[in-house]
């Protein structure tokens, strides 16, 4: 008899992802990130007695792991995003790798969902968390320039309006990997070893910014209602929400031609937001890229984007999106910043991190400025 470590409950929801369990001759459990969802490389015996072939499942519940809970993930939103068919409108450039999904309970209040992949581990990046050389790398602005066209498919769209995705908000994702929710996932007893790391970096974010700053942060991570009232009435999309090296890929289009396609792994924490998150968010963790260059290369590609649809993108409206991308990304980053200014080795190369940092609080703090007189203006109008 054959055993393997799926359990039950994911074993339960094969049929339902067209899946025979008597085809399933090997499972291995693959390192998941932080999103607290279960992976596993599925190993699959042809019908017809041909060759294997490798499936990866995922599996996750509502509100699982510290950013499902972070991020108000009651509905499971990858597996929603998938079910709903929206993806499926992806501009042709871009792939993610799901072919069928299933839920266990109702689909509106699901207990658990599970996703069924291809196997795309050949197409991912080789080395994800090492940052391609130069201000603007080439697979910086190819990366951003799908994500334009992304954007630009999904500016404003209707669709987004659905609760029944479970969409991140604006909001939400304005905080979601930041110190407070770090702090209450501690405090409720959660043994992930990430998190008191992550409340160490933290604590080395607001020792190098100042005490000036870090009670400008602070003021703005427990009281975000004013700045999120502007943020919400920023032009919307489609955002990934994690755009960095271990969800990225790249997949040929026909062997031996030059133009590839993206591939997008993990969309939980997908959210109907400014379009700047995603390309800041890989500027923040590329940290060699200048993110003013990056994100002026992204604006041309997504004003192109935008013309071709008919709309158009003015100076006031990007500099608000600009500023919303930037101060997220200190609010939810600056830990991983700080942690790779203090890491870096002793002299120019430290020099230059802390610098980096420096610059990203004084643009963050900027922005939070512009944001919140924005609102105040909205609301004695």
């Amino acid at each position: 008899m054959k055993t393997h470590p799926l359990p039950a409950v994911v074993e339960a929801l094969l049929p339902q992802l067209g899946v025979d369990a008597t085809h399933v001759t090997r499972v291995e459990p693959m390192v998941g990130g932080l999103s607290g969802g279960r992976v596993y490389r599925l190993w699959l015996r042809h019908s017809d007695g041909g060759h294997e072939r490798t499936r990866v499942l995922k599996y996750a519940e509502s509100l699982e792991g510290w950013l499902g809970d972070a991020s108000g993930d009651t509905l499971i939103r990858e597996a929603q995003l998938a079910a709903s068919g929206l993806l499926a409108d992806l501009p042709r450039d871009i792939v993610t790798p799901t072919l069928a999904v299933a839920f266990r309970g109702p689909r509106t209040r699901p207990e658990g969902a599970a996703i069924l992949m291809r196997d795309e581990q050949r197409h991912l990046l080789p080395d994800p968390y090492w940052t391609p050389p130069g201000r603007i790398p080439s697979d910086a602005v190819a990366i951003v320039d799908r994500l334009a066209r992304m954007h630009a498919r999904y500016w404003n769209d209707s669709r987004l309006d659905d609760p029944t995705l479970g969409l991140m908000s604006p909001e939400r994702a304005l905080l979601v990997t930041g110190p407070l929710g770090v702090a209450a996932r501690l405090a409720a007893g959660d043994t992930l070893p990430y998190l008191p790391v992550s409340a160490e970096n933290w604590q080395t974010f607001f020792d190098l910014a100042g005490e000036v700053a870090t009670e400008r942060f602070q003021s703005i991570m427990h009281e975000p209602e004013r700045i999120a009232r502007a943020i919400s009435k920023l032009p919307r999309t489609l955002a990934h929400g994690d755009v960095w090296g271990p969800n990225l890929g790249w997949i040929s289009v026909y062997p031996g031609v030059q133009r590839k396609r993206l591939l997008l792994l993990d969309w939980a924490l997908a959210l109907a937001g400014p379009c700047t998150y995603d390309p800041l968010w890989l500027a923040s963790t590329w940290l060699a890229i200048d993110p003013t260059r990056m994100l002026a290369v992204y604006r041309s590609r997504l004003s192109h984007a935008l013309r071709a649809r008919g709309r158009s993108l003015d100076g006031a409206t990007w500099l608000a999106l600009a500023d919303a991308g930037y101060l997220r990304t200190a609010l939810t980053c600056g830990e991983a910043m700080a942690r790779t200014a203090i890491t870096a080795p002793a002299g120019v190369a430290r020099h230059v991190a802390l610098a980096r940092l420096q610059w990203w609080i004084a643009r963050a703090l900027r922005a939070a400025d512009r944001l919140e007189r924005a609102s105040s203006s909205s609301l004695s109008a």
